[in-house]
């Protein structure tokens, strides 16, 4: 049967550079290739894609949730970089998450599984 090995979320973004450093503050993403017209960031086996908005592709109309370990630290990192929108904190569906905007307007959920 087939699997699912991955999945790389892609955001429209009306200033690619500033996204793509704006992730490497605030969640440590590194680019593994940058270019004017696309950049692709990796940390760990994560990736995240980001283009120009065009064709349609409306900035800040996207979204993406990680899943890491380490959710309390990559939320002091990311609360002094992002607004936040939900707090970490535990939730009745079994993991430790919270919510943010990026400077687009993207919404992006960390999470990690309670044990």
């Amino acid at each position: 049967m087939a699997k699912f090995l991955q999945v790389a979320p892609s955001f429209a973004a009306r200033d690619v550079a500033a996204l793509v450093a704006f992730y490497g503050r605030a969640m440590d993403l590194k680019p593994i290739y940058q270019s004017p017209e696309y950049a692709v960031l990796k940390r760990d086996d994560v990736e995240l894609h980001i283009y120009p908005q065009r064709d349609g592709a409306v900035a800040g109309n996207n979204s993406a949730y990680f899943y890491v370990s380490g959710v309390d630290e990559i939320f002091e990192r990311v609360k002094a970089e992002a607004k936040v929108i939900h707090e970490v904190g535990d939730k009745p569906y079994g993991l430790r998450d919270f919510l943010f905007a990026d400077p687009e307007g993207n919404k992006v959920g960390v999470a990690q599984t309670i044990e």
